[in-house]
């Protein structure tokens, strides 16, 4: 039985395109033997049997040999030939990282029957691996590429630059302002109520006795421009670009006139007319009743002040009207 088997197994090995060749054919075929290194290559391996032999495909690892990487094996494809044959194909993806000649060796199939098993090699192949080729040339050395610079790369150094000169400005500021003992923030004091401003500066005007020097020109001058600012800023009237006509009817159709306050107002205001226009010389009584006359308009017509919580409509004293 051993000597059958010798023979068989030599028919197969020494006769692969004679006789036997009918029955089994292995192939080992490379689709280049030539590469350089890194390169990806592959390696088909080839079966025809016939339907009663069973061939078994080599089991690989990930390595042909050492220098040959195996990267992915395909499955086995199988087809049917009209005469019954079956052929056989698997792809090897290859790779070599290292340079030379390499022989790839033999790679042995299992043969089986239903009464004897045998193995097949396939030829050995050849691989050559070329390292890439080096430039030896001396060549000058290549200037940094210029790259023009964009709006996005500049914006940012643009804030900085800000931000830098708003700090430095600050601290400037911050010394300056101690160095003059002043107030690093300044606090914005809200304006006077037009009636605490101008009974201050009535005040101020009575201090001064003017007209008990004579002054009467300077006297009445200061107490109708003191009137005339107190209009401005409580009834919003133009009074200090008005002539004394214009200033009572403005003040009379803006909030009515009241009697008695109007009658003081066009008497203040005729007779500082005289004195500043017409040299008038008025009686120590009239200079009186007049500032007296000024302090009670003011005190009249102020902003009413709501003390109860009763919401008041903002009119003279003398006429408030209260609103349910």
């Amino acid at each position: 039985m051993k000597v059958i088997r010798n023979i068989i197994s030599l028919m197969l090995i020494v006769l692969p395109a004679g006789l036997l060749g009918q029955y089994v054919e292995i192939k080992a075929e490379l689709d280049t033997h030539y590469i350089t290194i890194g390169d990806q290559f592959h390696m088909n391996l080839y079966v025809s049997q016939p339907a009663e032999i069973f061939v078994h495909f080599p089991v690989l690892a990930d390595t042909l040999i050492k220098e040959i990487e195996i990267l992915s094996a395909s499955p086995v494809d199988t087809f049917i030939q009209e005469d019954g044959q079956l052929i056989l194909n698997q792809d090897l993806l290859l790779t070599c990282f290292d340079s030379g000649l390499f022989e790839i060796p033999p790679i042995t199939f299992g043969l089986e029957s239903a009464t004897w098993s045998d193995s097949l090699k396939t030829h050995p192949q050849y691989l050559a691996v070329l390292t890439v080729p080096v430039d030896t040339a001396i060549r000058d050395i290549k200037q940094p590429i210029h790259v023009p610079v964009g709006f996005i790369e500049v914006f940012p150094w643009v804030l900085v630059g800000l931000g830098v000169l708003i700090i430095v400005a600050g601290i400037i500021y911050y010394i300056r302002q101690r160095k003059l003992n002043k107030p690093v923030f300044k606090v914005v004091k809200p304006e006077e109520p037009a009636h605490v401003l101008a009974l201050r500066e009535l005040d101020k005007l009575k201090m001064e006795k003017l007209w008990q020097k004579n002054d009467y020109k300077q006297y009445y001058t200061r107490l109708t421009e003191i009137i005339r600012i107190y209009l401005e800023k409580r009834y919003q009237i133009p009074a200090m670009e008005e002539t004394s006509h214009e200033i009572l009817e403005d003040w009379k159709q803006h909030r009515g006139a009241i009697p008695d306050l109007y009658d003081h107002l066009r008497q203040l205001l005729n007779l500082a007319d005289l004195v500043k226009f017409a040299k008038e010389k008025p009686l120590p009584s009239d200079n009186e009743v007049n500032l007296d006359n000024a302090y009670e308009f003011v005190m009249r017509t102020k902003p009413a002040i709501n003390l109860s919580g009763t919401e008041f409509i903002e009119e003279e004293v003398g006429t408030q009207k209260m609103i349910d």
